[in-house]
């Protein structure tokens, strides 16, 4: 039911004007400009853009109001050229009943008989990823890594096996030059002029066109080869193509293009956020030297000779608590990418006219005192009380909340944990920065380079 929203409702408070000021402040550090808007304005803020209303949650309940009880008017907001580019969409984009089918295939998709075979991927990168790194180490730190950029590599060499089938050879640089479009889609979408910029030669924009297309080429083949008989292996695009013989089973995924369509989208979001959890991860376990130590603790009771399986998953509860505390304290989506109202709405007292994008702040959520005890320090302990300390369930969300919660998560648990794991259990890297990796405040994750020195342990 659309509720009273009137002209005698006002809208929430926040800068009057002011489009271009908020501009640079929202794109040089989001996180800071929503703490300053929270602390002037409070819990619900409302602000310009050049072209655009925005709106910012703080609140608990009005965060489960955008996410949950009045999601079907809050819609996820792409950048216009994404969505022409997605011609049947994704998940992603999807509401209503459309959102429902492909969700609950997603699901099925990532679970049963394949989560095994799929965390043993996931492994075995863990274990390249290692070597790589051990190859870099030095009594005195060798070389140094630049930390993003492996995690980037390990992370997407393990979903391009899982999505795409063990024999598919496709570079790292053409998902990073996708994914980066993306972004650049997502920044100037929010500047003066953006069909204007869009239109120049401008090479992130030029590599990241030719880029998409060598994807797609990768896709079509993939599913070409699904389509063969005998083929039999569970990766992601076989699941896929066998659901298009299945009236309903994968909602409209009923034609290549709708498969590729979500292909490309689980190809390039699964990157940023292991990556953004892992980096922080890195930061965090050296500035804690006592959680780090026990973290190589258990690596060295679970893995066994160096090695690592996909039964490890299980036996390693200290690190997943390193990893709920880590997402709790620097979330890869500090402002979460905004929902756009279809239609005037009233949250918390307040008039959310047509087009507001509306943004959740859940960085702000998982440090608000009212739900966290000593919120700025790095406990994973808190996650392992028993029984926990109460919290309401929407308080904590870094993997979405409502019908467009994440359904990858079980994989992105697994490239973070098993990567620790293995890499606690030979060696200690030392960021080269106190300061944490830099975030990326126009989209998710982090931006390298971050480096750190590389040293076995010893002991």
């Amino acid at each position: 039911m659309k509720e009273s929203a009137g002209s005698a409702v006002p809208s929430p408070p926040g800068p009057k004007g002011q489009r271009l000021r908020n501009l640079r402040e929202r794109t040089s550090d989001f996180s800071e400009f929503a703490n300053r808007l929270r602390h002037e304005y409070g819990d619900i803020v409302s602000f310009e853009l050049p072209f655009m209303k925005c709106c910012i949650v703080f609140d608990t309940e009005l965060i489960r109001e955008v996410l949950v009880t009045q999601q079907p008017y809050f819609r996820p907001w792409f950048p216009g050229d994404l969505t022409d580019d997605f011609k049947y969409g994704s998940i992603s984009l999807h509401q209503g009943e459309e959102h429902r089918r492909r969700s609950e295939f997603m699901a099925s998709a990532f679970a049963g008989d394949s989560e095994g075979a799929y965390a043993a991927i996931i492994a075995e990168k863990a274990l390249r990823l290692r070597g790589r790194l051990l190859s870099l180490a030095g009594d005195d730190g060798g070389e140094g890594a630049d930390l993003v950029k492996e995690f980037e590599r390990f992370a997407w060499d393990a979903i391009v096996e899982i999505v795409l089938g063990r024999d598919v050879q496709l570079p790292r640089r053409l998902g990073e030059d996708a994914l980066d479009l993306q972004k650049m889609y997502l920044l100037l979408d929010i500047v003066p002029g953006p069909k204007l910029l869009k239109s120049l030669p401008l090479p992130t924009l030029r590599r990241g066109r030719k880029s998409v297309k060598l994807v797609d080429d990768a896709l079509y083949a993939a599913m070409l080869k699904a389509r063969a008989s005998g083929y039999s292996r569970n990766d992601i695009v076989a699941k896929y193509v066998r659901a298009m013989d299945l009236d309903g089973a994968a909602g409209g995924l009923d034609t290549d293009q709708a498969i590729r369509d979500e292909l490309i989208i689980l190809l390039t979001a699964f990157i940023d956020a292991p990556t953004s959890a892992l980096a922080f991860g890195v930061h965090y376990l050296a500035a804690n030297p006592d959680v780090r130590r026990k973290v190589e603790r258990e690596a060295d009771a679970v893995l066994n000779g160096g090695s690592i399986d996909e039964t490890a998953f299980d036996r390693l509860p200290y690190t997943s608590a390193v990893l709920d505390e880590v997402l709790r304290i620097d979330p890869p989506t500090p402002v979460m990418l905004p929902k756009e109202a279809t239609e005037d709405r009233l949250l918390g007292g307040y008039r959310i006219s047509e087009g507001t994008l509306v943004h959740v702040a859940m960085r702000a959520l998982h440090h608000a005192p009212e739900h966290w005890d000593r919120t700025s320090d790095f406990r994973p302990e808190r996650w392992l009380e028993n029984p926990r300390p109460p919290c309401p369930a929407h308080a904590y969300i870094p993997f979405g909340l409502g019908p467009h919660f994440c359904q990858g998560m079980d994989i992105a648990r697994r490239l973070f944990m098993f990567a620790v794991a293995v890499l606690a259990e030979r060696l200690r890297l030392e960021p080269r920065s106190a300061e944490p990796p830099n975030r990326n405040d126009a989209a998710v994750g982090v931006v390298g380079p971050w480096t750190a020195d590389v040293r076995e342990r010893h002991g």
